[in-house]
């Protein structure tokens, strides 16, 4: 269980959706957060927001740490800058979220490389490095949490998401083996896998929700309630939300063209 005072969070993609809402809930529980997105106004608000809702909440011997420190997981050395930025502050994380990750809705033959280049390094590339290199740490101490936010898209891939599909089934695969390869050094490896949640997601993807996306959207609350759970119960593969569970069951028996097929129709 993680446990106010001793465990420190690291939660990327922290400034809005998903990451906000795991960020709030630690921090309800009196975890000591690092914060860290590209937009430092919102990771500052997020920060203060954060240290005031806490008070009164917990005792004052459990009011989280909070940190911010801004960085742009595209960029080539973006990840290196971020891990040198913990160690000159001497933070050590004992949990990591992989929450950062974006996707375009377009043609894979028509994306820009730009585009096809800024997911790879963010959604899969970023996520790998961060692991590698702070998970080392926990294994040394043998303690840790590594989630990682994948997408029903992984389960499920879409049609003009297939960068974004393929970036989300590496972290399933990943975390599979990893968490292999880690279960006896102390350290608990996980991957959430949402549907379609009520966050920017499609707004920066240049994707109109159609009405049944909309009906069965997930709230980030939701999904950030499931992954905290799961990862503390050292949970492999989190799928949160029953129409979810269901179309995760259904996928395993169908043929896998089937499976795009249907994620076609969901999002015309």
């Amino acid at each position: 269980m993680l446990q106010p005072g001793r465990d420190l969070a690291l939660i990327t993609g922290a400034s809005s959706g998903i990451g906000v809402q795991i960020a709030r809930q630690l921090a309800a529980r009196g975890i000591d957060l690092i914060l860290t997105a590209r937009r430092r106004e919102r990771l500052e608000a997020l920060a203060a927001e954060l240290t005031d809702r806490s008070e009164g909440q917990i005792s004052r011997s459990e009011m989280p740490t909070v940190v911010v420190i801004d960085a742009d997981l595209a960029a080539s050395d973006g990840p290196d800058r971020l891990l040198a930025e913990l160690a000159a502050r001497n933070l050590a994380p004992t949990v990591l979220i992989n929450n950062a990750g974006f996707g375009y809705f377009d043609l894979f033959l028509e994306q820009s490389r730009d585009e096809i280049e800024a997911m790879i390094a963010v959604n899969l590339r970023a996520a790998t490095i961060l692991a590698r290199e702070l998970g080392a740490q926990m294994a040394s101490r043998r303690r840790g949490y590594i989630l990682s936010v994948a997408s029903f898209a992984a389960i499920a891939p879409i049609p003009r998401y297939a960068v974004y599909s393929g970036a989300k089934a590496y972290l399933i695969a990943w975390t599979q083996a990893l968490a292999h390869e880690l279960r006896k050094s102390g350290v608990s490896v996980s991957v959430i896998c949402p549907g379609f949640t009520r966050t920017e997601f499609h707004d920066v993807a240049r994707h109109k929700k159609t009405r049944l996306m909309q009906l069965i959207e997930l709230t980030p609350e939701q999904v950030a309630r499931a992954a905290i759970r799961g990862m503390e119960r050292g949970q492999l593969v989190i799928v949160p939300g029953w129409w979810y569970k269901l179309n995760a069951a259904l996928t395993r028996l169908l043929p896998r063209s089937w499976a795009s097929a249907m994620s076609a129709k969901a999002v015309k």
